[in-house]
């Protein structure tokens, strides 16, 4: 997988760039009820202000099919009684 490279933050236009991993129970699962295959988060971030400028799963391979997904997640509509 080709990385995404970031020469500098587009808040603070700094060029003190770093790479960070996100682990533990932030992983990515292919299904929302969890599971046993996850992956870790890359993240990009500006060590200025602070900012996570990009982020990425480091794999992909076992991410479902959107035709595989044998769940649905409803979304609430806005309740307008103000």
């Amino acid at each position: 997988m080709k990385r995404i490279v970031y020469k500098e933050c587009p808040y603070c236009q700094s060029q003190n760039i770093a790479y960070g991993y996100q682990v533990g129970t932030a992983d990515v699962f292919a299904d929302i009820r969890g599971g046993v295959f996850g992956t870790h988060i890359e993240h990009t971030v500006c060590r200025d202000c602070g900012s996570i400028i990009y982020s990425r799963v480091l794999k992909t391979d076992f991410l479902k099919d959107k035709s595989e997904t044998s769940y649905e997640i409803e979304v609430p509509e806005d309740d307008e009684t103000e």
